[in-house]
């Protein structure tokens, strides 16, 4: 009888340690993802290729960055070879966007940029030039060093190495419309993520403070909430690290820039969660979704 009842104490300890394990388990690891922004003249530009970083390098696309800034892009595909120009004459090339023979408009060698795929050397309005990198060809797209764009297309570039972000400006130039993106969120949105971040999660893994940010976006979202971040964060009895002094002059880490542009970018591990804590809350109307580092994430039933 002893030995019975003692096989069930056993077997029900078994079940609550895997249930245990089903509703406070860890998440599966997020990768960093560094996601650049460029901006020409304040304008955030559109890409369908992403910029990258590159043994320590910033690529960006060539066609979408010198078109913004007012410039000619086109591509001999025989060549493997950019050409960048403003003036113009006719010469019959491939277009990189479509992979068909089309009549283009070129000015003469002494008036254009010429970048080969693999090689180091660019000729620059006529002058041969040596460059620490050769352009990449990623996606039928032209990536090159921001820091071409410096020397060659005639205007000031600056790098946030916090923010990952590139700025670019060129006097006079109008960035077309249809090279503007329209993001949902604001620099101002990204600087409050990063600093409720790093005040309620800095010591946290990249799981954990991409999760943080996704609750505070859900809560942008949600109508239960303010609807913009910085309401959010400073909503009455939300987020107590807010009150205290100096919060609102706080620059916070890389990593929370990372982790805030990767939610503010649609990578969420935490789907439509509204709260967490670094305890367990009892609540009847509020579930368990995710353990992360420590810190309980809960959905509402």
């Amino acid at each position: 009888m002893r030995n019975l009842k003692g096989k069930s104490v056993f077997i029900a300890l078994v079940i609550m340690v895997c249930f245990s394990s089903v509703f406070y388990c860890e998440a599966s690891a997020l990768t960093e993802q560094i996601f650049v922004t460029v901006k020409v003249n304040d304008k955030c530009i559109k890409m369908d290729t992403q910029p990258y970083i590159k043994d320590g390098r910033t690529y960006v696309s060539v066609r979408f960055v010198a078109e913004a800034l007012g410039s000619k892009v086109d591509w001999v595909g025989e060549q493997n070879k950019v050409l960048i120009s403003s003036e113009e004459k006719e010469e019959e090339v491939i277009d990189d966007s479509s992979e068909t023979v089309t009549s283009a408009v070129y000015a003469d060698e002494s008036e254009v940029i010429q970048l080969v795929i693999g090689s180091n050397e660019l000729i620059a309005y006529g002058e041969k030039k040596q460059m620490d990198v050769a352009p990449e060809l990623v996606n039928g797209r032209t990536m090159i060093p921001i820091r071409f764009v410096s020397e060659n297309l005639d205007c000031d570039v600056k790098w946030d190495e916090l923010t990952y972000s590139v700025s670019i400006y060129k006097e006079g130039v109008v960035v077309p419309e249809e090279l503007i993106e329209n993001r949902w969120y604001t620099d101002e949105d990204l600087l409050w993520l990063a600093r409720i971040i790093h005040v309620e999660v800095k010591g946290l893994s990249i799981n954990g403070k991409v999760a943080v940010a996704n609750v505070v976006l859900n809560r942008v979202k949600s109508p239960q909430f303010p609807n913009t971040v910085y309401d959010v964060i400073f909503a009455s009895g939300q987020f107590p690290p807010v009150k205290k002094p100096g919060f609102k002059e706080l620059v916070p880490s890389k990593e929370c820039f990372i982790a805030a542009k990767m939610a503010l970018n649609g990578i969420n591990n935490v789907e439509d969660c509204l709260f967490f804590n670094n305890v367990p809350f009892k609540s009847n109307n509020i579930t368990l979704y995710q353990r992360i580092d420590g810190e309980y994430f809960y959905r509402k039933k």
